[in-house]
């Protein structure tokens, strides 16, 4: 049963809550917007950089512009899309801005994909930024949104953020 699928592998995520991804076409104009929605004021930006990620099995190239803030006891990133392929990519063509993930941070991430997977969720796209660590995991039809796990030993996250 899904539901029971999606309820264990919350489980072993879930305490490690820590983000709403929200893929945009307009990122200023989505800062302005949630800053008076969320209460963002403080925006950590980062510029658009053609990076390597890896899409189910295949290396693609994917340039994507962000901003983390603040809201509540979540970070709201904003994910915009300028150029190449990827997940956010197809998100935007095919649904249009609006939740793309939810963000969790673990310990030991090839344990959390490889679990995942067990349970019928793949990861689908992935990267690393320094020893920073991502996968996407394929829960959509289960959950309406892509759940992302993050290895992150060093803490750089928290590092580029305004509120610290």
């Amino acid at each position: 049963m899904a539901d029971d699928r999606v309820a264990r592998l919350l489980a072993l995520v879930g305490p490690g809550l820590f983000q709403h991804g929200i893929v945009v076409e307009d990122i200023a104009a989505a800062r302005t917007a949630l800053g008076s929605v969320l209460g963002c004021t403080a925006w950590a930006e980062l510029p658009a950089t053609d990076l390597p990620y890896d899409l189910r099995g295949k290396e693609v190239s994917c340039a994507l512009e962000l901003a983390f803030a603040r809201s509540g006891g979540l970070q709201v990133e904003l994910l915009q899309p300028v150029r190449g392929e990827g997940l956010h990519v197809e998100f935007l063509a095919e649904h249009g801005p609006g939740l793309h993930h939810l963000g969790f941070l673990v310990a030991d991430l090839e344990a959390v994909v490889t679990e995942a997977a067990a349970l019928g969720f793949p990861a689908v796209m992935g990267g690393a930024f320094g020893s920073l660590q991502f996968r996407y995991l394929d829960i959509w039809a289960a959950l309406g949104s892509y759940v992302e796990v993050v290895e992150d030993p060093d803490g750089l996250l928290a590092s580029i953020m305004p509120w610290r």
